[in-house]
Parts: structure tokens; C-alpha cells; sequence
């Protein structure tokens, strides 16, 4: 079995009894879009209620920000650190896998690897 990359669907394929194919470039593409949108996800400057005045409905507008902001950052960190992990295990995969079809290719000067032809 060897792994092959440009598959489009995504996935894995089994091309023929020989083949298993695995798009790889989509793998990769999807743990750097999993980064940009960490990226996206960033800190901002806190809402600011300063402007409502000092009405009731104003002071609970502020205090409903205040507490939406706190919350969104433990819930943004705990996002963040999957999106982290689901990105990391993109790239080694894809690594992990392209170092495997490259030990499984044909040796050389026509040795062949016994494992690939299995």
C-alpha cells in the first residue's frame, strides 16, 4: 500500500487493490485554516460600556458585556487549545504518513522494499 496525496473528496481511497490514496494536501490545508482561524479568534480589547450613561437598562447592558466577555475568554481558550491540538495532529500525520510512503517506495536500482509489494 502506498500513500498518495491530491486526492480530491478528501479522505481516504482505496484507488485499487494496491493503493490506498489519502489527500494529504488536504489535511495540511485544513490544520492551516484551523490556525487562521485561532488567529481570528484572538483577544480583543474588552467591551466598554462607558458610553451607555448611567440608566438601569445601560448598567445592566454593561454588566451583561462585562460577563459575556469573561466568559467568552475561558470558552475561547479552551477552543483555541483544541483547534491547537487538531492542527498539530494534521501536520504530523501528514508527516508520519509521508515518511512511511517514502520508506515504502522502491529501493533504488531496482531493489524493491518487500513491504510495498505486500
Amino acid at each position: 500500500m502506498r500513500a498518495v496525496g491530491g486526492i480530491s473528496g478528501g479522505g481516504f481511497t482505496v484507488a485499487s487493490h494496491e493503493q490506498l490514496a489519502i489527500d494529504l494536501e488536504g489535511i495540511q490545508d485544513w490544520g492551516t485554516a484551523l490556525n487562521g482561524v485561532r488567529i481570528g479568534m484572538q483577544p480583543v480589547a474588552p467591551a466598554s460600556g462607558d458610553h451607555l450613561g448611567t440608566d438601569p437598562a445601560s448598567t445592566a447592558v454593561e454588566t451583561g458585556l462585562a460577563y459575556f466577555d469573561q466568559a467568552w475568554s475561558v470558552g475561547r481558550t479552551i477552543i483555541d487549545s483544541y483547534m491547537a491540538a487538531l492542527s498539530k495532529m494534521c501536520d504530523d500525520s501528514v508527516a508520519k504518513i509521508r515518511q512511511l510512503d517514502a520508506s515504502l517506495a522502491p529501493q533504488p536500482h531496482g531493489l524493491h522494499n518487500r513491504a510495498y509489494e505486500d
